[in-house]
Order: structure tokens, then sequence, then C-alpha cells
């Protein structure tokens, strides 16, 4: 059956029988003018919001619906994350085309669903409206932090040590296989670099655990790519940095993937984009507890640089032992 059969209000009706049941937060979900949640005595309310449009974020040619919903909920918790909190409450708002299938919508949903369910969200509410041009999904999500533990980008400080959760690129390295063929001569290697971009996983266990240590001066996620979201944390503090390209961790499949697409798996770690995992500044002094506390959780840290006096500006140690001023080159939605 087409959505335009249905009706606004018989799509909401199915869609909201899926979304159900929630958790004992919520008072009043869906199925009124708006959706009433207790709060959390003694923490700090977070609160973001993404939007991804297709043809743009996304191309419903490689991409399926079901990881479109996925990928828009889970782009909002590593907001979250990249704060230390936890995620709370989402309302999704989306746009889409008259003549779908309404099979279609279940499908863009049931990826919303399950990325909310893992990382323990409540769907509370949104709005459908009909597009006259492809799909658009937004996800505003709300999340809770103790005052003690939330970190900004703004406490970076010269001599703090820049690391990473994990290995970054493969989430570039997915999307040009999506959208170039694959040799033959690399097996497994389509599997995990495309599951990093399909279905990206918010480093939130990471994020709790860096809040708590005390030795955590900035966070940010890596949305953007390695060097953007650095050039944020530096701008945000006032300060220079310094990336090393031969510290750049990167896994042996974006290596492959990389010599097959004949670019440097250093370029796609530090402007590739949506890796999701968290970059964070690190006190001295806390770096052995911060790595081994990141290590037993199961994560890769890794150190990737240093904090630098502001008159220094941003700049990237290549491997030859070249200085290169690191400039902004990730996605700008108004730039010609």
């Amino acid at each position: 059956m087409k959505i335009r059969h249905l009706g606004e209000f018989g799509l909401i009706d199915i869609l909201a029988g899926k979304i159900l049941p929630y958790s004992g937060k919520v008072v009043k979900g869906i199925g009124d003018d708006t959706a009433v949640m207790k709060q959390e005595p003694g923490r700090l309310l977070l609160m973001t919001t993404d939007m991804l449009v297709e043809d743009i974020h996304f191309s419903l040619s490689y991409c399926s619906l079901k990881a479109v919903g996925w990928k828009a909920m889970a782009v909002n918790v590593s907001d979250i994350a990249a704060m230390g909190g936890v995620p709370s409450f989402a309302v999704v708002s989306v746009s889409i085309p008259p003549d779908w299938e309404v099979a279609q919508a279940e499908d863009l949903y049931s990826g919303l669903i399950d990325c909310s369910r893992e990382y323990g969200i409540d769907i509370v509410g949104g709005d459908t409206v009909s597009s006259m041009k492809g799909l658009t999904v937004n996800v505003a999500l709300t999340g809770c932090i103790e005052p003690d533990r939330v970190v900004y980008r703004s406490g970076a400080s010269p001599g703090d040590i820049i690391m990473v959760t994990g290995p970054l690129g493969s989430s570039a390295a997915g999307l040009h296989i999506l959208n170039n063929p694959l040799p033959e001569a690399l097996p497994g290697i389509k599997d995990e670099v495309i599951s990093s971009h399909l279905y990206p996983r918010a480093r939130l266990k990471e994020g709790r655990i860096l809040g708590g240590l005390g030795y955590i001066s900035s966070m940010n996620d890596i949305s953007d790519g390695l060097a953007n979201e650095v050039l944020e944390i530096c701008r945000a503090s006032s300060t220079g940095c310094e990336l090393y390209e031969s510290a750049l961790p990167f896994t042996e499949a974006v290596s492959l993937v990389a010599q097959g697409a004949g670019v440097s798996p250093s370029h796609w770690a530090l402007y590739g984009g949506e890796d999701f995992e968290l970059v964070f500044t690190v006190k001295p002094v806390g770096l052995e507890l911060v790595t081994s506390a990141l290590r037993e959780a199961g994560a890769l840290p890794c150190q990737v640089g240093r904090i630098t006096q502001l008159g220094k500006g941003c700049r990237l140690i290549d491997t030859g032992g070249r200085c290169i001023q690191i400039t902004p080159r990730g996605y700008d939605h108004f730039r010609e």
C-alpha cells in the first residue's frame, strides 16, 4: 500500500505501534501535543539535532532505508557521547515522497528503532510530512550528564596530548567502495569498511569513561574528519596544535582500499569524515590512566598530536618531517 492511500495519521498509527514500549522515564509519548518525560535529578540536560538529506548526506542507490534510519539516530548519539553524556529521548521528523510504499517507511523506522534500542533511547514523537523530492530525516535528541563530568571543546591548553578512541578512515573507505568497483584481490575488506559507513557506532561508552576520569580537557566527535574536529577544539580553546601523520591510526582494510584508490590513508583519516570516533585532549599527568581505562573497555586509543600555543597555528607534521598548515576541508553546505 502506498502512503498517499493510507494518509498521514494512518502512517503514524503504524509507526507508533512499532516504536512502543517506552522505558519507565516516559510519562506520555506519541499521541499528544507534546511528549512528557521525567527529569533526571541533579543532572544537566543535553540536546542536539542533525538532519540527513537524500543526495547530500546519502544516496539510496547504495544505502538501504534501514541504514539511513540507523545513521540518522547514531550521528546524534555521537554528539551526546562527545560531551560525556547519556542519551535519553528522541523526536524524529521525516519528509517522505507520497508515492512511497508503507513498507519503505517501516524499513526507515526499523533502523531508527534498532539504533535507539541499542543506546537506550526512547523515541517519543516527531512529525511526518510529504516531500516533493526525496527523503529528509531529522532527529532531535536529548541526553543528561552530571555537572562535574561534562566535557566541552573549549578546555584544551598547550601541552595537552591529542588522542583518538580508535582507527580512522573506515567510513571514507566504505564510501569509496560503494561508488567504485572493489578489486577481487581484496576479499573480506568490503563488508568491514562498508559497514563502518552505513552503520556507524557512536562511542558512548568511551565518552562516559573519559568524562569520569578528570584528566580530559576537551572532546569532540569525528564527523567531519580528524583535522576539522581538532581545528574546532583549537578555535574554541584559543590554541594551536600539531598533528603527526606517522601516528594516525587506520586499519589494514583502510590501507588496502586507499592503495587501490590511489590516495593516502592519512588523507581519509584527516578529512574523510563520519568515523564517529572521539578526539580528545588529555593532561599529560593522566595519560597512562586514560589509555589504560580505554583499553580495558575494548577501545584502541592512540596519541596523534599535541596542543600548542595559539601563535604557532595548527600544523600537520608529515612523514617527511615537513610542517603543513591545517585548513578546514570538510563539507560546507553553503560554500560554492
